[in-house]
């Protein structure tokens, strides 16, 4: 995994849903992750969407691009090729996301 690097590109603030599931212009899946309460009210700013989403996988015919909104800013966490028979499988990780939109080809049973 690569040491996480700001996301330029992406906004100031948490993602709504909506915004997130647009990003499967990029990909085949976008998966979001629902944290908890405790972690959502430690990382979301007061006037955060309810909806908004703060773990986002794209996911596209070769890789897992990863990124989470972290102390104020979006940060890209790098990409997991799925050819690459070296790296974990993404099955553990995104065992505790669900599918926002798409159809993703990552057999998690």
């Amino acid at each position: 995994m690569e040491q996480p690097k700001p996301a330029d590109e992406w906004p100031d603030g948490p993602l709504t849903e909506d915004e997130a599931a647009d990003l499967l212009d990029d990909g085949i899946a976008v998966w979001v992750m629902d944290a908890d309460s405790e972690v959502r009210s430690a990382t979301l700013p007061a006037d955060a969407p309810d909806d908004a989403v703060i773990d986002v996988v794209v996911e596209t015919d070769e890789a897992f691009e990863m990124y989470s909104y972290t102390r104020g800013r979006w940060m890209d966490y790098g990409t997991q090729r799925k050819d690459d028979d070296e790296a974990p499988s993404m099955a553990g990780t995104l065992a505790s996301y669900r599918v926002l939109v798409g159809e993703s080809d990552l057999d998690l049973e």
